[in-house]
């Protein structure tokens, strides 16, 4: 595409790696907890701005120091959504979600140990969360918090985790009327839809090695004369900025640490302090990103780096194969030949 400024995206991602490095590197304990703790206290200090965020915005130096800037758009004036310390409600609403899950991790912890003054202390730090999350405007972050929840709710309690998943099954229409902007859905995914449309044939045009992330908004603007930064959709942004190269080991990444997660959940090990953390955590990532890139933001992505890090030292002493999983796999191959064999549609006539 002949502009050499392209080479400033392979900085960042060696810059990212050094982190990764960095992290993998350290103990998991010591430097997780400290990393845990800061990001609680960076969601409250988003959710502290928000009563002074439109004061902050009219004075330009003030508002790049504590982040409530909102980059990309000309119109300030009274704007609502909570824009916290990241620039942009898509990315502060990924942040809070790691606060969140953090959080209710905490709360497990509290309710294994019967510390029940702790648990309400952190009870309320959670509906400060969730309100700041509604605060946000995202309606992906609504989708993925109720998520997280049940999540929580099934780690804690099964019986619970059923009846909760029961009551959004049959109360789904109420369910949506609480969602931010509801009035603006179908409008936003049409609008999504030809994003996705457009990136998809982007990455036709440059398959192997892709635009990069800076060179997406420039292909874009120049196809369709619109300011778009990147594809609104984690996967297609890392086939269409990276190229098949990039999205395929994207991919290998989700497989392989979908792997993980369910050997440590399967297994019969005693030693599962961190499991909570990070299977309360590890989904954001990947949801934020169906219908948002949110790691083309650095503050998110670092952070994102940081627990894929963390998780990846924690996970290193596990093996591959798990009796559990293979057993299971077996059994559900055994029984979907069997089934297809019982079918008189696949049978031959004699």
């Amino acid at each position: 595409m002949k502009n050499y400024s392209f080479f400033l995206v392979s900085a960042l991602i060696l810059a990212y790696m050094g982190i990764y490095v960095k992290m993998s590197a350290d103990g998991v304990q010591r430097t997780f907890t400290s990393f845990k703790w800061l990001t609680i206290a960076g969601g409250l200090y988003c959710y502290g701005l928000y009563p002074f965020q439109q004061e902050l915005m009219t004075h330009p130096i003030s508002s790049f120091l504590t982040g409530t800037t909102l980059v990309g758009a000309t119109h300030i004036e009274e704007y609502e959504r909570l824009i916290g310390a990241a620039y942009n409600p898509n990315f502060s609403v990924a942040l809070l979600l790691f606060g969140l899950s953090f959080l209710l991790a905490e709360c497990l912890k509290s309710i294994r140990k019967s510390c029940w003054i702790q648990l309400g202390i952190i009870m309320v730090t959670v509906m400060f969360f969730l309100h700041a999350i509604i605060l946000t405007g995202s309606r992906a972050g609504f989708c993925i918090s109720i998520v997280i929840l049940t999540l929580f709710t099934f780690r804690w309690n099964k019986l619970f985790a059923f009846v909760l998943i029961t009551f959004l099954a049959l109360n789904y229409k109420l369910i949506l009327t609480w969602m931010p902007r509801y009035n603006e859905l179908i409008r936003s995914a049409d609008v999504r839809k030809e994003i996705w449309g457009r990136s998809f044939e982007i990455w036709q045009n440059h398959s192997l090695f892709g635009t990069s992330s800076i060179g997406f908004y420039q292909e874009y603007f120049f196809h369709y004369h619109e300011k778009i930064p990147h594809a609104h959709n984690i996967i297609l942004s890392m086939f269409a900025e990276y190229g098949s190269l990039g999205g395929i080991a994207f991919l290998i990444v989700i497989l392989i640490n979908g792997y993980r997660v369910t050997w440590l959940f399967l297994s019969k090990e005693t030693d599962k302090k961190f499991l909570d953390v990070y299977l309360l955590s590890l989904p954001v990532i990947l949801l934020t990103g169906i219908v948002d890139h949110v790691l083309y933001s650095p503050q998110v992505a670092i952070m994102a780096i940081i627990i894929l890090a963390s998780w990846d030292k924690y996970t290193a002493r596990l093996y591959l194969i798990n009796p559990s999983i293979w057993i299971f796999t077996g059994k559900w191959i055994w029984w979907n030949t069997l089934k297809a064999s019982k079918n008189p549609k696949n049978q031959t006539p004699s």
